[in-house]
């Protein structure tokens, strides 16, 4: 009987048997890992370490209440290299026609190759240094053709999965070939065992039929695989969403795609290929707030260093991981709501006034915050100082989003009286002004004494003669403001150093305002002549401002005298909603006297009375100050047209008493109902439905006066029945 082995011996077999095999296997490791890491043969055919980037999106536009005004999705671009799809360009338009919704027609077209020969220098250079340029002929053809975009992932995930299932037609057949031939090995009818040469042809036949179509394939196949891998590829696109539609996009701006990276490497046959786009194009803003807070909203991009094998990241491979950063979200002062009710108030305005362009600026004076800011624009307006005529402008044109509010120079007109009214009140040297002080408008036409051959007279047929200023403000009288313009002139004082010119400095009118989103043009007086410039300066000629400068004026005098720089920009904020930087309104310094301001809020109320031009502003429950402005257009091409326009503005405040809101509305070239120029008045009614329409949503209480007549009348009403 055999003795059986000791356990011992046993268990130290075990052990030695597990040590040899534990051995091995670190060796093996150690090999692979620390000798030979980049063998193709243990990466499963791995390519070589690049770099991948990780897209950052960038970050938010933000109305005052957290609103989104624009903010980054991801989409695909598809795009075809025809060179690479050659033949099957039919065939592959057949796939996609249906997972694109594109004819299959219009896709085979894109995906043919368009050869196209063209001229390129080629620089020569002879034994004596001389470089010779010599023009020569390139063949070029289309390989990046885009197919379609903004595609979602899903999307293309549904492409990608056909392309990676497609088949051209003669691989199809030589496959339902092979398959045939293994049925027929496998299902043919039983040969007798002793029949060894029926046995042999028939294998020999099977193997000659699989032979033919192995080549075939083997023929067709590699074209096929580089169509399904590098015929279609996407690119990653961020792209820009605004919830809003087109809602204050000249204010917001657009952004511009920059330079796509191409990631490329090189196979086993050393053969570039281009691989698909990795990184998506940088957005950049273009203009408006996109642009000027570009490197606030622009993410920084991750990076990450990995290897792939058989179209697998390897685990664990990454040698560097950096994650994206997004960028931070930028928080205007702009509210939605009143933004919204801003454009469809000028919207209506358009269709009953027909302008080249509209825009209207709602501002909160104690803080400059600009709370809308909006701009519509005729679609056949030319921007080259032409007539509001298709015909005289070169035919309809597209429209256009310029940020006019900002962007366009224009002469004030009456409105530019406040500054005028301003310096009498403080700086007309010997006198005591006061509203109720008394001046000459000479029955509404007048000749200076010096400094103007032409008489200035007043519009509309206005005959005013001895008359209080708040009276000659209210009716805006051209001569009453020249006479107190030709009162100011000091002739041993520069021309640009006259009161005049320095009240307007003081309201911001001879610079920048500095507001955020740019774009704004550099006020200009184009020619001063002396006193004959003070004297149409003094009712708003001669001087080119922009409709903010305008209403920043306004501001001032609803804020007690005080110029506040417009504000557009709250803070900065990282997508987790913490501040970065805030942005706190600024004083640019004071424009008049407190006194003088409550003055001024005098003479702005009287234009709103009954009397007054914008009597049509006046609402049940607030007391509005305004004023309204019309500057005649004499461009050479309204002259060479026989064409009378005007630029019209009303900009006011309420309630008077205690402004809560200062609004302006302009429009250039209005006409009226029965086709003529329309004056600064025809923006009243777009004036009252914004003010109407802010002061509910914001519950601005009613104006004590208003309110106490009002229950007044109420009591006589009620104790009449």
């Amino acid at each position: 009987m055999t003795q059986p082995t000791p356990p011992d011996k046993t268990l130290t077999g075990l052990t030695v048997l597990f040590c040899v095999v534990f051995a091995g296997l670190a060796g093996r490791l150690i090999y692979i890992q620390g000798i030979r890491p980049d063998s193709p043969r243990y990466t499963l055919g791995a390519s070589p370490a690049r770099t991948s980037y990780i897209p950052a999106p960038r970050g938010e536009l933000l109305d005052r209440r957290g609103e989104r005004l624009a903010y980054s999705q991801y989409a695909y671009n598809l795009r075809a290299n025809p060179v690479v799809i050659s033949n099957q360009a039919p065939h592959l338009a057949a796939l996609l026609s249906p997972l694109l919704s594109i004819p299959a027609g219009v896709l085979e077209d894109r995906l043919n190759v368009r050869p196209e020969l063209r001229w390129k220098p080629h620089f020569n250079t002879n034994s004596t240094g001389l470089v010779a340029t010599q023009w020569v002929q390139i063949l070029y053809t289309n390989q990046s053709v885009l197919l379609a975009s903004n595609l979602s992932y899903v999307e293309w995930t549904r492409v990608q999965t056909n392309l990676k299932t497609f088949r051209s037609p003669e691989e199809r057949q030589l496959l339902a070939a092979s398959a045939a031939m293994a049925h027929r090995r496998t299902n043919s009818p039983p040969i007798a065992a002793w029949n060894l040469l029926a046995k042999y042809r028939f294998r020999k036949e099977i193997a000659r039929d699989n032979r033919s179509i192995n080549l075939a394939l083997k023929r067709i196949q590699p074209q096929l695989k580089e169509v399904r891998e590098n015929g279609i590829t996407a690119e990653i696109m961020e792209r820009r969403v605004m919830p809003h539609g087109e809602l204050a996009t000249p204010l917001l701006g657009t952004t511009t795609n920059g330079v796509i990276p191409i990631v490329e490497y090189r196979t086993a046959t050393n053969r570039i290929r281009v691989r698909t786009r990795e990184l998506p194009p940088e957005i950049h803003g273009a203009d408006g707030i996109e642009r000027q807070f570009n490197d606030e909203l622009q993410g920084v991009a991750g990076q990450a260093v990995i290897r792939r094998g058989k179209g697998r990241e390897l685990a664990g491979s990454r040698e560097m991981d950096l994650p994206a950063q997004p960028g931070a979200n930028v928080r205007l002062t702009i509210d939605a709501n009143l933004q919204y009710v801003a454009e469809n108030a000028l919207r209506q305005g358009m269709s009953k006034l027909k302008p080249n362009w509209m825009s209207a600026i709602l501002v909160r004076p104690s803080t400059g915050e600009i709370l809308a800011l909006a701009n519509a624009t005729d679609p056949d307006y030319s921007p080259a100082h032409q007539p509001n005529s298709a015909a005289l402008s070169g035919g309809p044109r597209k429209p256009q989003h310029r940020n006019h509010a900002v962007s366009e120079l224009v002469e004030p007109g009456s409105t530019f009286k406040l500054v005028t009214y301003s310096a009498a009140l403080e700086a007309l040297p010997g006198r005591n002004l006061s509203p109720s002080s008394r001046i000459d408008c000479e029955g509404g036409t007048w000749r200076p004494p010096a400094g103007r051959k032409k008489p200035i007279a007043d519009a509309r047929g206005h005959k005013l003669h001895t008359v209080t200023l708040e009276e000659a403000f209210a009716a805006s009288s051209n001569v009453g403001a020249a006479k107190l313009g030709y009162a100011l002139w000091d002739p041993a004082a520069p021309p640009r150093s006259t009161a005049l010119v320095k009240y307007a400095e003081a309201f911001g009118f001879t610079r920048r305002t500095g507001i955020l989103c740019g774009g704004e043009p550099n006020t200009r007086i184009p020619a001063w002549d002396g006193l004959g410039t003070q004297l149409i300066l003094s009712y708003g000629y001669g001087i080119y401002a922009t409709p903010l400068q305008i209403t920043m004026a306004y501001a001032a005098v609803a804020n007690d005298g005080i110029l506040m720089e417009p504000m557009l920009v709250k803070s900065v904020e990282s997508p987790s909603g913490s501040v970065i930087r805030n942005i706190a309104p600024r004083q640019v310094g004071r424009a008049v006297r407190s006194e003088t301001a409550k003055q001024l809020v005098q003479l702005l109320t009287a234009v709103v009375s009954p009397k007054g031009t914008g009597k049509d502003a006046a609402l049940d429950e607030y007391t509005v100050a305004g004023k309204t402005g019309t500057a005649n257009k004499m461009t050479q091409a309204h002259m060479a047209a026989g064409v009378t326009a005007h630029f019209s503005t009303f900009v006011g405040f309420l309630p008077a008493e205690n402004p809560q809101i200062c609004l302006l509305v302009c429009a250039d070239e209005p006409t009226g109902s029965d086709g003529r120029a329309a004056y600064g008045a025809a923006c009243v009614p777009v004036f009252k439905e914004i003010a109407r329409e802010t002061a509910s949503y914001l519950t601005i209480p009613p104006s004590p006066v208003l309110a106490d007549s009002g229950a007044a009348a109420e009591r006589t009403a009620l104790s009449r029945h």
